[in-house]
């Protein structure tokens, strides 16, 4: 099973800073095409996520102007954080546990990237590719049994 060091290569980490204002994270993250960001303080440390889901219940329905509102005010502080080198399916349970789908990956008291839901559910899904190709395989007599495919 692989790490979550091997899911997050070429992956770039997006950042800004908790004193930007919700509309320019809106516009960073629709640019980037990601559905959350790291916030970092004025140390560049992490000082929380905003997502999607802050934008809409805690600017849009509660009525702010996103252009007015600093991040630092509506952001999510209370940050699950993974080291890179746990397994994915380890972090795929903990993940729908806590109810999140954005995670900051953390090495040496440093975030190095996000992992999203999504991410997971990709490698998920290209193991058990894998996994009914070496089934497959071998109940057609063509390769080995499927505990040697899957990794195990």
């Amino acid at each position: 099973m692989k790490t979550i060091r091997e899911v997050l290569t070429g992956k770039a980490l997006v950042t800004l800073p908790s004193s930007a204002t919700v509309m320019e994270a809106a516009q960073v993250m629709g640019q980037a095409r990601i559905g959350a960001m790291l916030i970092v303080d004025e140390h560049g440390g992490a000082a929380g996520v905003f997502t999607e889901r802050d934008l809409m219940l805690r600017v849009i329905v509660a009525g702010k102007d996103p252009d007015k509102v600093l991040l630092s005010d509506v952001m999510t502080t209370d940050v699950f954080t993974v080291s890179p080198e746990r397994r994915i399916n380890q972090v795929w349970r903990e993940m729908q546990a806590r109810h999140i789908r954005h995670l900051p990956v953390v090495e040496n008291d440093k975030v190095i990237g996000m992992l999203s839901l999504r991410d997971l559910l990709h490698e998920h899904l290209d193991l058990k590719r894998h996994e009914v190709k070496a089934l497959t395989a071998y109940i057609q007599g063509e390769g080995e049994g499927p505990e040697t495919a899957a990794g195990s």
